[in-house]
């Protein structure tokens, strides 16, 4: 009796291969979508660090460059900090005009400015990003002078130097640098103000408070995208018991067309001597090997998924934020949902199977 009964419950038709088939998608589906937002949510929280241990930024208002912070109160600001102009200008080089950001730092130590870089009074200095898009657009090596216009003036043959020797992780490549007191005496009344100020860390409040300043929160945007991260993540245990409902409906439809379809066999095998409850444990085995081997495809499915999606980002042109890590709460989620579902799933037509009467006229011998 045990050959037959063995042989039934590891017999799969193509049925029921296809039914394994439908279970290995759903679970590459969840597995490889909670693979992604997993490594999105690891790789902003990686981001975060790294701009959280930069330095403390502030400004008058809501935007840097209408931020005007008086510098001749900046000697009441304690410690070590950099006070930034920024301005937009237009910059003609290379047959090119650009439109670019000024930019002019100044150190602070005990109250005291000085200006290191660049040396010469109306030298321009101009990053690697904008160096690279000069060279670009033009075709040629940047130039060694260049035209710039600000506050209403224009200069003419002002000399381009190299990219800056150290620049801030908070500050983009395309910036063109130049000295404070140039800014200063083209126009003291815009060019003397300053825009921001960069300290390593906080300020003294009543410093804040009397300068009326406001921290420019760098993690304001990332708070934004973690808490979207973290609505998608709760999203997906929604699409979870979405899916742990379809993999039984399509659990309980093969299984209960298996029994339908078996059901001579299922009678000559209580002729023959099989229990109602062997015949039953068979169905439900069935249903739940069926279902995990499914999960089990699609797991593997849906983490070579999200490492391709990772893989090809950066080549159609998209950021890649991500951070893969071992999924294995997602994995065990998805053998979880699809046992359980089979299990359940699998009651009705195991019942069915088991209440099958025998074979008239047959011999239990």
């Amino acid at each position: 009796m045990a050959r037959p009964i063995l042989r039934l419950a590891t017999r799969f038709t193509r049925r029921t291969r296809a039914t394994a088939w439908a279970i290995a998608f759903a679970c590459m589906v969840l597995v490889g979508a909670i693979s992604l937002a997993d490594g999105l949510a690891n790789g902003v929280g990686s981001v975060a660090n790294r701009i959280g241990s930069g330095p403390a930024v502030y400004i008058q208002g809501d935007e840097l460059l209408a931020s005007a912070i008086d510098s001749a109160a900046l000697s009441i600001v304690p410690g070590d900090f950099v006070a930034m102009r920024a301005h937009a200008a237009s910059l003609e080089i290379n047959r090119l005009t650009l439109s670019v950001f000024v930019v002019a730092l100044e150190s602070y130590h005990d109250g005291i400015g000085t200006i290191a870089f660049p040396a010469g009074p109306r030298n321009v200095s101009l990053d690697v990003g904008l160096r690279k898009q000069i060279e670009a657009e033009s075709g040629m090596p940047v130039a060694a002078s260049g035209n710039v216009s600000l506050f209403g003036l224009h200069l003419t043959d002002l000399p381009i130097l190299a990219p800056p020797p150290t620049r801030s992780e908070l500050f983009p490549d395309n910036w063109a640098y130049v000295r404070a007191d140039l800014l200063i005496a083209m126009n003291a009344t815009q060019g003397g103000p300053v825009q921001a100020i960069l300290a390593t860390g906080p300020l003294d409040p009543a410093v804040v408070a009397s300068l009326r300043l406001t921290r420019l929160e760098t993690l304001g945007a990332i708070g934004f995208v973690r808490g979207s991260i973290a609505e998608v993540q709760s999203s997906l245990m929604l699409l979870a018991l979405v899916i742990a409902a379809v993999i039984g409906l399509l659990v309980y439809a093969a299984m209960s067309l298996e029994v339908h379809a078996r059901a001579r066999e299922i009678a000559t095998l209580r002729s023959l001597g099989a229990s109602p409850a062997a015949v039953a444990g068979v169905y439900e085995a069935q249903a739940v090997v069926l279902a995990l081997a499914g999960a089990i495809l699609g797991s593997a499915l849906g983490i070579v998924a999200a490492h391709a999606v990772v893989s090809f980002a950066p080549i159609l042109g998209l950021p890649n934020l991500v951070i893969l890590s071992p999924p294995t709460a997602a994995v065990l989620l998805a053998l979880l949902i699809s046992g359980v579902a089979a299990v359940l799933a699998g009651l009705v037509p195991s019942r069915r199977a088991a209440v099958l009467v025998r074979a008239k006229g047959a011999d239990p011998s």
